[in-house]
C-alpha cells in the first residue's frame, strides 16, 4: 500500500487480500444449508469493544464468550453498506451503497440509503442478486412493519418474506417466522435499539447502557424460546464512538472549501464529496481539507481509495453504475473527529453524540456468536 497509513486506524478491509468476514455469514447459510433452522441476529451498533467492556450489563452474551468471534465489518462501517454486504456477500465497490448517503448521479444529490426516494427504484439501485434469490430456502425478514417496503430493505432483503413486529413482541414475532420458513427455514431479525440509543445519547449514558442490558435480555428470552436444535448466529453491523461539538469540524464554516464541493455524501466519519467540474478542483479540495484536519482525519483521492482497498479489493472490476456514485475525496474521521457540512443537514445531525463510520477498532470490529439451542 503506496499510501502513508496512520496506526490509529485500522488497514482497509480488503488490503492485501483482506476480507471482513461480515461478508461471509449470510451467503452460505443460503446458497449452502445444513438441514435444520437458521436465525441471525443483528444487533445493530454493538461493537466488539463494547460488548467487551460491558460485560457487567450482558449476563447472556457473557456466557457466550467461549462461542464468540471477532469479525470485520466493511468500509464505511455503516448499516446501510454493511447491511447491504451482509446480505449479498458483496464488496460496497459492487453492490454499490457507499454510506448512508450516496451520490446519485441522476439527480446529483445524495441518497439516503435507509429511506431512498420515490423515483429511485431499489432493484435498479441494486441489481445484483442475492444469495436467498439464488438459493431454495425460505428467508423470513423480521423487522418494524414501517420497513416492510422501505429502500434499504427492497435493496438487502431481496428474495425474502416479510414479518414486521411490534416493539414488545420481537420473540414471538420470530417464532412465528421460524414457523413459516418451515423445518429448514432462515430467519432474520435486525435490533436497532443500541444504535439509536448511541446516536441520541452516547455510548457513555444510562440509556445506552439501559438499551444495551435491555438487548441482551433479548437474546436470553430467544435463547430460552427458540425451538431446540435452533442455530442462531448473533453479530453486528458496526460500533460507535463518541463525538462532541468540540470535536466537529462544520465545512459551513470554511466557504472556501465548501463551495468546491458539488456534492456531500457519505457520514461525519466518512464524508464523501464530489468537486465541481474543473481542472484541478478535486486535487484542490483534497488538499484543502487535508490542511483543514492535520491529524484529525484521513482524507483520500478517488484513486487512493480503490488502491488501497477500502470498498473492494484492488483491481476489483468497476461498473458504470458504481463508478458514477463514487466521491472524489473521501475524509475519514481519527480519535473521535467528525467533519460535515452541516448548513446541509437536519438539526438532528450536529445533535448526534454516538458516531460511526471510519475505520476505528471501535467502529469496525463486531462480534459474531454462533450456538446451537
Amino acid at each position: 500500500m503506496s499510501v502513508a497509513w496512520p496506526e490509529d486506524l485500522l488497514p482497509p478491509p480488503f488490503a492485501d487480500g483482506a476480507r471482513p468476514g461480515l461478508l461471509d455469514i449470510i451467503g452460505p447459510l443460503a446458497t449452502d444449508p445444513r438441514p435444520g433452522r437458521d436465525v441471525v441476529v443483528l444487533l445493530d451498533g454493538v461493537g466488539a469493544g463494547l460488548l467487551a467492556r460491558h460485560r457487567a450489563l450482558t449476563p447472556t452474551l457473557r456466557g457466550l464468550e467461549d462461542r464468540t468471534t471477532r469479525v470485520r465489518t466493511v468500509s464505511p462501517s455503516t448499516t446501510a453498506a454493511a447491511m447491504v454486504s451482509l446480505h449479498t456477500g458483496l464488496p460496497p465497490l459492487v453492490h454499490g451503497v457507499l454510506g448512508y448517503l450516496t451520490h446519485d448521479p441522476s439527480s446529483g444529490r445524495p441518497l439516503n440509503q435507509i429511506t431512498g426516494d420515490s423515483t429511485v427504484d431499489p432493484e435498479a439501485w441494486m441489481p445484483e442478486e442475492t444469495p436467498v434469490e439464488r438459493g431454495t430456502r425460505r428467508a423470513v425478514q423480521v423487522a418494524p412493519a414501517k420497513h416492510a417496503r422501505s429502500h434499504l430493505s427492497r435493496v438487502a432483503y431481496r428474495g425474502w418474506d416479510f414479518l414486521g413486529h411490534g416493539r414488545g413482541d420481537r420473540v414471538e414475532a420470530v417464532r412465528t417466522a421460524l414457523h413459516r420458513a418451515g423445518p429448514d427455514g432462515l430467519v432474520h431479525l435486525h435490533v436497532d435499539d443500541v444504535d439509536h440509543a448511541g446516536h441520541r445519547y452516547g455510548i457513555d449514558s444510562d440509556q445506552w447502557r439501559a438499551a444495551l442490558a435491555d438487548v441482551d435480555a433479548l437474546v436470553g428470552t430467544l435463547l430460552r424460546r427458540l425451538p431446540r436444535g435452533t442455530r442462531i448466529h448473533l453479530t453486528a453491523d458496526h460500533g460507535m464512538v463518541d463525538t462532541s461539538p468540540g470535536m466537529t469540524v462544520d465545512l459551513a464554516d470554511h466557504p472556501h472549501l465548501q463551495r468546491l464541493a458539488s456534492s456531500i455524501a457519505g457520514e461525519a466519519r466518512a464524508l464523501a464529496l464530489r468537486a465541481v467540474e474543473g481542472q484541478g478542483a478535486a486535487e484542490e479540495l483534497a488538499s484543502g481539507l487535508r490542511d483543514l484536519m492535520g491529524p484529525r482525519a484521513m482524507v483520500l483521492r478517488r484513486d487512493e481509495m480503490l488502491e488501497v482497498g477500502l470498498l473492494a479489493p484492488a483491481g476489483t472490476a468497476l461498473s458504470e453504475r458504481v463508478e458514477a456514485r463514487l466521491p472524489d475525496v473521501l475524509v475519514l474521521g481519527r480519535d473521535r473527529w467528525t467533519v460535515d457540512d452541516f448548513s446541509q443537514r437536519p438539526p438532528s445531525a450536529r445533535a448526534m453524540v454516538g458516531v460511526h463510520g471510519s475505520l476505528t477498532k471501535a467502529e469496525s470490529i463486531v462480534p459474531l456468536v454462533r450456538v446451537t439451542l
